[in-house]
């Protein structure tokens, strides 16, 4: 049912189409052009990149977004990661989504913890990391500057035995593409 293709050129309208919707770029770090030059510029740079993976998750066949690790440290064992759903029909599976990566990912790499950041105001994100085991680690007091406005931004962390303690989550095993 939900399946993570490795991120590819012909992905690239249909993501910067969702990552320069309202709704979605509302809660990232950056802003972003609606620009395919641009875009096609990002892609190379991911993809010859050792420190970054991209895939586009699917959901019951549909694309319908994006989640990638980044400032992979292969040394310390550790990597930061983000995701969105760019179709607002799926957006109910966010919860979810997670723990199937997490599944992949720990013993794939074999991180010792991954870092996440929540943008003020996300609240169900920040709910939804501290509920899957993360710990809260500190704030950037006025760190993104969004429409005009300085927004603070949460710092969250999960190590690999925290999150192998839950123990809930073992059935959410995915298909990654690698």
């Amino acid at each position: 049912m939900i399946r993570f293709v490795k991120l590819r050129e012909k992905h690239l309208e249909q993501v910067l189409e969702w990552r320069t919707k309202e709704d979605v770029t509302k809660f990232m770090n950056t802003d972003i052009e609606k620009d395919m030059d641009k875009q096609r510029e990002w892609f190379r740079r991911i993809s010859n990149s050792e420190s970054d993976a991209y895939w586009i998750i699917e959901i019951k066949g549909e694309s319908v977004g994006v989640i990638s690790l980044n400032n992979i440290d292969h040394l310390n064992k550790r990597t930061s990661w983000g995701f969105y759903i760019g179709e607002e029909k799926y957006r109910l599976y966010g919860g979810i989504i997670p723990p199937y990566f997490y599944n992949y990912i720990f013993p794939k790499y074999n991180f010792h913890k991954i870092t996440a950041e929540v943008m003020e105001g996300n609240d169900n994100v920040l709910k939804l990391n501290l509920f899957h085991g993360y710990r809260l680690v500190g704030m950037y007091k006025d760190h993104i500057l969004k429409n005009g406005s300085y927004r603070d931004l949460n710092l969250l962390e999960l190590l690999k035995e925290d999150w192998l303690q839950l123990n809930k989550y073992q059935k959410y095993i995915g298909e990654f593409e690698e």
